[in-house]
């Protein structure tokens, strides 16, 4: 590569390539991760830094890799790009990949994944909530895996047991259904439902600690999450919409059934008059313009791209500092459009 001049993005997968045919045994040579900052503070000097120390421990130091920054989402990241192949044609160890990757990154950091989770801990035992399902929401919510055993609950992260609570603690801090902010929550519903639909849209998960491939959210609990200071977690069986919901809310510091303050599905059917109304406009609109027509087939809108938005607005769940891996979905999936409209150059080589 050092004798080429002017070097071309397609010459460096070229390179890329031909070291991965060094050892044809690796059915996905090619090594991709993504490291994100919350929000836009990180620079893309400070991100690349990190990103080069992070590389060399995870044993990818004396290989060839790529380093992209993108600014043009919610928060700065980069793209890790490299080959599991050495230049002696050996596999790169890969073995816990996942746990190890995430420790190496706490380390760079100077983060203590024990501190974090007893800071966790004292801060769901802060919330006020009425059953153990609900503060296990609360620790599942930080990224926690969580087991009952002994009397304690226990919590795993990274592959191993990190901190313990007693289940008798716990029970001892149910607290009655507040009333009184349950219908400030329901108003606060009724103010906003009008203008940012509740219609529920699936989102692929991409935490590899999660079990289900999907979870659920909608324009309006993506406004209260980042407006309201409220969550919406959707539950639903695998492969089925969802049944119900919990209330998450943080600025109250209390956790709810959805249904203590407005059914899902009086929610829901709140977003099915407002698309109705809105239908019934346009149809009138063109009416007026070119006489009336069958609109039957119309489509409001189109879900795939109202999903990849949204996908976009919901905050991460992972607590790794003000830095964390991250799967790649944000930038083909949500940005390609975008980018295809600006004429800016895709980054999806692969």
């Amino acid at each position: 590569m050092d004798a080429l001049s002017d070097i071309r993005p397609q010459d460096y997968i070229n390179y890329l390539k031909l070291l991965a045919a060094g050892n044809s045994r690796i059915a996905k040579p090619q090594f991709h991760a993504v490291i994100s900052a919350d929000g836009k503070s990180t620079s893309a000097q400070e991100l690349s830094v990190l990103a080069e120390r992070w590389l060399e421990k995870m044993g990818y130091g004396k290989n060839p890799y790529l380093i992209v920054f993108h600014g043009d989402t919610n928060n700065h990241h980069v793209h890790l790009v490299s080959c599991r192949v050495d230049r002696e044609g050996k596999k790169i160890p890969s073995g816990f990949e996942r746990i190890r990757a995430v420790a190496a990154l706490n380390a760079l950091q100077g983060i203590d994944p024990e501190v974090v989770c007893k800071k966790d801990i004292s801060s769901a035992l802060a919330y006020q909530f009425s059953t153990l399902a609900q503060f296990k929401l609360l620790l599942e919510s930080s990224g926690y895996d969580l087991r009952e055993a002994e009397g304690k609950l226990e919590l795993f992260r990274y592959g191993r047991v990190l901190g313990k609570v007693d289940l008798n603690l716990i029970h001892s801090r149910f607290m009655a259904f507040d009333k009184k902010r349950a219908n400030q929550l329901r108003q606060i519903f009724l103010k906003y439902l009008p203008v940012h639909f509740p219609r529920l849209i699936p989102v692929p998960v991409s935490d590899y600690r999660s079990v289900a491939p999907i979870r659920y959210t909608s324009d309006f609990a993506a406004f209260a999450s980042e407006k309201l200071g409220f969550e919406l977690v959707f539950h639903s069986a695998k492969g089925k919409l969802p049944y119900g919901y919990t209330i998450i809310d943080h600025a109250g510091q209390r956790v709810f059934k959805g249904a203590e303050v407005m059914p899902l599905k009086e929610m829901l059917a709140a977003g099915v008059s407002q698309e109705s109304t809105e239908l019934n406009l346009v149809d009138h609109i063109i009416d007026q313009l070119i006489g009336k027509q069958d609109t039957g087939n119309f489509d409001p809108g189109n879900d795939d791209e109202r999903s990849g938005e949204l996908a976009a607005a919901e905050p991460g769940a992972d607590d790794m500092g003000s830095l964390e891996l991250r799967d790649d979905i944000d930038d083909e999936a949500i940005l390609g459009r975008y980018r295809a409209r600006k004429g800016m150059a895709r980054t999806n080589t692969r």
